[in-house]
């Protein structure tokens, strides 16, 4: 046999070798298991992107992915004038952010994590922005789906984005009266950061026809911070 072939031949077994004494290699249960994964350590390398020859354990533990949870909301809104959202805006027209304050409020988050990484949730809440003086307060009931992402972190300890939509409920109320009640489109995004038990959230939010289309109000918006506790 020429000599190439001899060396071809000769790198052949020593690869055919490598797998079978590698593979041969017995975790402590007796069982075999790849020497290039490292199931005790956790470690990765790169034949991980090709192949994995070692089934895992029945028994092996796995991250789990989150179910479904209840969170309870403390939330601080703050009207702006800033319009990232490209909403239309007609000159001349009610502009509610200027008639009311800082508001306050509270909401019921249920989320549900269909990955480890993808969660749908619905949110109902209750806002109160109390009015400048001489000015009615303005009152919103928001109910919406949205979604959450996780960015960075683990189940616990994790950095996420959040997007919403749904409808609100609103109108203003002047000495327990309410004027110009009515539904809106509502949407709100924004970034959150969820510590074990606690959530925090900062939002940018829209209400797109407030008080209704017979008083032609311009679209409000404002920011809602809210502090959460998962129950």
């Amino acid at each position: 046999m020429p000599k190439n072939n001899w060396t071809v031949l000769g790198a052949v077994l020593l690869v055919l070798g490598t797998v079978f004494f590698g593979n041969a290699k017995a975790r402590a249960d007796g069982d075999s298991c790849d020497p290039l994964y490292s199931l005790e350590s956790g470690g990765h390398t790169i034949w991980d992107f090709f192949s994995h020859p070692c089934p895992p354990e029945p028994d092996q533990p796995t991250a789990p992915v989150p179910g479904t949870g209840v969170t309870v909301l403390g939330i601080r809104p703050f009207p702006v004038l800033d319009d990232p959202l490209g909403f239309p805006e007609v000159p001349g027209r009610l502009q509610l952010a200027n008639l009311v304050g800082n508001g306050y409020g509270g909401g019921l988050e249920i989320n549900g994590w269909l990955t480890t990484n993808f969660g749908l949730r619905l949110e109902v809440g209750l806002l109160n922005f109390p009015g400048q003086p001489g000015q009615a307060s303005f009152q919103v009931l928001p109910v919406t789906l949205g979604v959450e992402v996780r960015l960075l972190g683990d189940t616990r300890t994790f950095v996420y984005l959040a997007a919403d939509g749904g409808v609100a409920v609103n109108g203003q109320n002047a000495q327990n009266v309410f004027v110009g009640t009515s539904g809106s489109p509502y949407v709100q995004a924004g970034i959150g950061l969820n510590l074990f038990m606690i959530q925090i959230e900062a939002d940018y939010a829209a209400i797109v026809q407030p008080l209704g289309a017979a008083r032609s109000a311009n679209p409000f918006f404002f920011v809602p911070v809210s502090l959460g506790i998962h129950l």
